[in-house]
C-alpha cells in the first residue's frame, strides 16, 4: 500500500476499520480493507464465532486515526 495516498498497488483506495469489544470499549484488531463488509468477515473468521455471537461481543467501525 502506497502510505501517501492510501491506495493499494491496484490503485484501489483502502480503509481501515478497529475490531472493537462492545463490553470494555478496547480496540482488539484492525485491518485495512476497501469494505465494511469485508473487515466484518474477516474479523468473524479470525475470532472463529458464529454470525449471532460476534455481532453480541463485538462491533467493526471505521478507525479515523491516523
Amino acid at each position: 500500500m502506497d502510505s501517501t495516498n492510501g491506495r493499494t498497488s491496484r490503485g484501489q483506495y483502502s480503509m481501515r476499520f478497529k475490531l472493537v469489544n462492545k463490553r470494555t470499549k478496547e480496540i482488539v484488531d484492525t485491518v485495512g480493507t476497501r469494505l465494511m463488509e469485508y473487515a466484518v468477515e474477516y474479523f468473524q473468521v479470525k475470532k472463529q464465532l458464529d454470525k449471532e455471537d460476534f455481532e453480541r461481543l463485538y462491533e467493526v467501525k471505521v478507525d479515523d486515526r491516523n
